[in-house]
């Protein structure tokens, strides 16, 4: 049997274009993949944008200073804004700063896009690495974008409106060439004065803002001021008269005042004069005053009930016979004496009391009335009488206790007092201003006016009338 050749048997055939095919398609997928750079290794990097405009094709280039380290491979949308797959060298991505900013530039003004990687001023020394993610991206404004805003514009300029502005600015401009030169470089300087206050203007700016926000929030309150002032405005109108009447009621006491302090302005400050002592001396007592008011309020119900009937009910209690008083013993105390005995802090129980504070305010007595007449009996009768250290009876120049001022003990190792008359007590001294004489001539006047004889006259009637006639001329008739 003859052999038939392999061209000739149809199975063969089929297998023989099968194959071709094959390695047609085979042909074209290797093209396809070094024409997309299938073999080629990468680092991916994703950018993120709002928008990459137009022009950006495929396998853009990924620039960084001019040098390509990269490609664009993929461009999908993410959310409001585009995403980016960046292809990055890996030999070259490690040139490449962490924290770059990506711009889409046009090669020409209307070529096509690259992807330029601008690195930051201030470099850390961080490194791009795969899998990374560049989130500063800054797309320029675009030629079309421009063109198509500009030409509504355009479309709606006439040409011969515009032809005619246009020949006025240059008859205008004609032959001010240096004028107009030296305008732009007056200009110049000007602005070269003011770029560096530019900063506290823009300051001064965003302050105002924050001013004015804050007068925008204070508005209705603002408004509510105003119709409340309008309210009190129509109110002031509608009282004209009776507001009138009293300002002249005012003026006509400013005018009373005037008068009566221009009358009396020595008097007034004489007054304050004379008062300072007497203020000074209410203002020294002034911590006895609620006691003493509160010992009022429990003697006076004990005064009416001893009082009662109009008689004097009291218990009369028979003492021992005091010792004698020494030749002018209660006219030993001097002014200084009070003085010293003043300069302590005040007592607050007869234990406390000593030569440097017997003669300040206190309530200690009166205190002791106020607790109740239990207590005041207690402390009031010959087996409990009330004790007072003897250094208040040093006060009135008592050196002994004269059987019953204490004992003999609570006046030992006391200095005595000096021994002084009755003017050193008193200032302005009493004998002093009076002498035997003058209180004999004042007893004649005061007993021809009370109808008694001069004798019977009271000692404290020449001290009363005294200091009335001091100065006087007066004449018996």
């Amino acid at each position: 049997m003859a052999r038939t050749p392999l061209l000739e048997r149809s199975g063969s055939l089929k297998v023989l274009g099968a194959a071709f095919i094959a390695l047609m398609l085979l042909i074209l997928w290797v093209t396809y993949a070094f024409f997309t750079k299938a073999f080629v290794n990468y680092d991916a990097v994703t950018l993120k944008t709002d928008t990459t405009g137009v022009n950006l094709p495929q396998n853009a280039d990924v620039k960084l200073r001019g040098m390509i380290v990269g490609e664009v491979r993929k461009v999908e949308p993410d959310g409001d804004g585009v995403k980016l797959l960046l292809a990055m060298n890996p030999k070259l991505i490690k040139d490449v700063p962490k924290d770059v900013t990506a711009q889409l530039i046009p090669k020409t003004l209307f070529g096509e896009k690259y992807v330029a990687l601008i690195p930051p001023t201030h470099d850390d020394g961080e490194t791009l690495q795969a899998g990374d993610t560049i989130t500063k991206a800054d797309v320029p404004i675009e030629v079309e974008t421009l063109l198509n805003d500009l030409y509504p514009l355009l479309d709606a300029v006439d040409p011969a409106n515009l032809s005619y502005t246009l020949s006025a600015v240059a008859t205008a401009l004609d032959g001010r060439g240096k004028e107009l030169g030296e305008t732009l470089v007056q200009a110049n300087s000007y602005l070269q004065k003011v770029n560096p206050d530019v900063p506290q203007l823009i300051d001064d700016l965003t302050k105002l803002g924050t001013v004015s926000d804050g007068y925008a929030n204070a508005m209705p309150d603002l408004g509510r001021l105003l119709r409340n002032t309008v309210v009190t405005g129509n109110t002031i109108v509608a009282k004209k008269a009776q507001l009138t009447a009293f300002f002249d009621e005012a003026t006509a006491l400013s005018n009373t005042l005037t008068t009566f302090t221009k009358d009396n302005g020595d008097n007034i400050k004489a007054l304050s004069k004379l008062s300072r002592p007497i203020l000074e001396t209410v203002g020294e007592y002034s911590t006895t005053f609620p006691c003493f008011l509160g010992a009022l309020h429990t003697l006076i119900p004990r005064l009416d009930s001893a009082y009662r009937d109009g008689r004097l009910h009291i218990n009369v209690e028979i003492i021992a016979q005091p010792d004698a008083y020494d030749a002018n013993e209660n006219l030993s105390a001097t002014q200084k004496t009070f003085d010293d005995a003043s300069n302590g802090a005040p007592a607050k129980n007869g234990k406390d009391i000593r030569a440097d504070n017997a003669a300040t305010p206190s309530c200690i007595d009166l205190n002791e009335i106020n607790k109740g007449k239990s207590h005041e009996k207690a402390i009031s009768s010959q087996a409990h009488p009330f004790k007072i250290p003897a250094d208040v009876y040093k006060l009135v120049g008592i050196k002994k206790p004269h059987a019953k001022f204490g004992s003999a003990a609570d006046f030992a190792n006391r200095s005595a007092a000096s021994s002084v008359s009755l003017e050193d007590l008193v200032q302005p001294s009493i004998t002093g201003v009076d002498s035997a004489g003058e209180r004999a001539e004042l007893n004649v006047l005061l007993g021809g006016t009370l109808g008694m004889q001069p004798s019977s006259v009271p000692d404290i009637g020449s001290l009363l009338i005294s200091p009335v006639l001091r100065g006087s001329a007066v004449e018996l008739r």
